[in-house]
């Protein structure tokens, strides 16, 4: 049976829908370029394993969470670390992903099995459900109650092959990662990790769709902020017979305000915009509110603030005075830098 979403493109979704297209251009031609995780997206992959998890239950906080994807030990259940550590690894496989590959039947019971990993048998992981399940919320009343194990496989195929289809190619990015999201979530194909994998498969499809290319922002934050609003928002398209136009505006609300948050930050660096394009590393983004805040400092000043040595400091310095970002004036001991 074919797959085919109800929605309407109301005027505040085409707005939000605007708003989003519009902060994007904006961030990704900014003079700074700020992603939660230069290079390896290692901040933006905690943020999301700690947000996307923590909906589900998980115990951990964002320092755990950080502190687990830098590998080291953290005091916590091993059923706990080990979700956030299979978040971390389905993460790192999404974005390793050819960007104009399908999202074929195989690879999404692929990441699956890397979101359960050591949580569900090997026989549960990455395979379809064989027995019933149900949602149910915190007093154990059950709230929804999925298609039966029999259509788990064909209801997964049919929203691919929507998902892989020109109607769907023709959509804005962020409405067919909304409408996958609640989609899936709703058909409950899996034993366990249902919530996970379908945030996963949204962030996935925002990267193919080359939305959120240099991972910038983790909208699975905006979803854990408030979560009772969040299962509140799954439900109602349910009880309007998968009406998702009401679910489509409230994922496009998050998605421009995680952006807002991200060009804020970037405003907040008062960068000149007559400086080059420069992909600043964290440290290197702390330094300039740091210079931005005290108007001008020294080598001993960062040194003291970060707990760095001035060889580090001048590591992170140099880059910034070579883009023309921060100014160097005087030499040796004298040197200062300020903002340009």
């Amino acid at each position: 049976m074919a797959y085919q979403p109800r929605f309407r493109i109301t005027p505040r979704l085409l707005e939000l829908i605007t708003q989003a297209a519009e902060l994007r251009i904006w961030i990704a031609s900014s003079v700074v370029d700020v992603p939660w995780l230069p290079r390896l997206q290692q901040e933006t992959t905690a943020r999301l394993a700690h947000s996307s998890t923590s909906i589900e239950g998980n115990p951990l906080t964002l320092p755990q969470v950080e502190a687990l994807a830098r590998g080291e030990f953290v005091q916590m259940s091993s059923t706990a670390k080990q979700e956030v550590l299979n978040y971390l690894a389905a993460m790192r496989w999404i974005w390793s992903q050819p960007q104009n590959a399908a999202i074929e039947e195989i690879r999404l019971l692929h990441l699956h099995k890397i979101l359960t990993r050591k949580i569900l048998p090997s026989e549960e992981s990455g395979r379809y459900k064989t027995r019933p399940n149900r949602v149910v919320d915190h007093h154990g009343i059950t709230v929804y109650t999925p298609p039966p194990p029999a259509q788990a496989a064909s209801l997964t195929r049919a929203l691919l092959a929507w998902i892989n289809s020109p109607p769907a190619q023709e959509l804005h990015a962020v409405l067919v990662s909304a409408v996958a999201h609640h989609r899936l979530v709703s058909i409950h194909p899996f034993k366990d990790g249902n919530g996970r994998i379908a945030r996963a498969l949204a962030i996935w499809l925002l990267f193919r769709r080359a939305f959120d290319t240099h991972h910038l922002f983790a909208l699975d934050d905006f979803f854990d902020a408030d979560r009772q609003r969040y299962y509140l928002k799954i439900q109602q398209a349910r009880d309007l017979d998968d009406d998702l136009t009401d679910w489509l505006e409230y994922v496009a609300g998050g998605v421009v305000a995680a952006l807002q948050n991200t060009r804020e930050r970037i405003h907040s660096l008062q960068v000149s915009s007559k400086a080059p394009r420069t992909l600043l590393t964290r440290k290197q983004e702390e330094m300039l509110r740091f210079i931005r805040d005290k108007g001008r400092i020294r080598s001993p000043d960062a040194e003291k603030a970060f707990k760095l040595t001035r060889a580090r400091v001048g590591q992170i310095l140099k880059p910034l005075v070579r883009a023309g970002i921060v100014k160097q004036e005087g030499r040796r001991r004298g040197t200062t830098y300020r903002l340009r």
